[in-house]
């Protein structure tokens, strides 16, 4: 398999990670339960954010045992464009101008990076 397809695989898995941890998060926070942490241990989009993620970080270390590391790890940045995307969709952030501007850095780049 290729070692791209266990970057995308890694990012996929570490954005929903993060935006199911956010979710989780946000629930417990509107929560009148004073014992936070006891409601992080036992919160399905916590520990589902926590499983996501760590199936991402074995996928960036399949990724890892085929590439170097200065070309692979550029690529973890889309992480960043997924969860601009991601909290835009699911939780209603705003997007500025100036983070769209740091997209086309980002995206501009890999794609400098992906030609090395």
């Amino acid at each position: 398999m290729s070692p791209f397809v266990f970057i995308a695989l890694s990012v996929t898995c570490s954005v929903c990670g993060q935006l199911s941890l956010k979710h989780g998060m946000s629930l417990i926070a509107r929560s009148a339960t004073p014992s936070v942490l006891a409601r992080m241990v036992t919160s399905p989009w916590v520990i589902g954010g926590l499983a996501v993620y760590g199936v991402g970080v074995i996928s960036w270390l399949f990724a890892l045992s085929h590439l170097e590391l200065s070309y692979a790890y550029p690529f973890s940045s889309l992480g960043y464009v997924g969860i601009i995307l991601g909290s835009y969709f699911l939780f209603k952030e705003r997007i500025s101008a100036i983070r769209l501007v740091g997209i086309g850095v980002i995206i501009l780049g890999l794609l400098i990076i992906s030609q090395s």
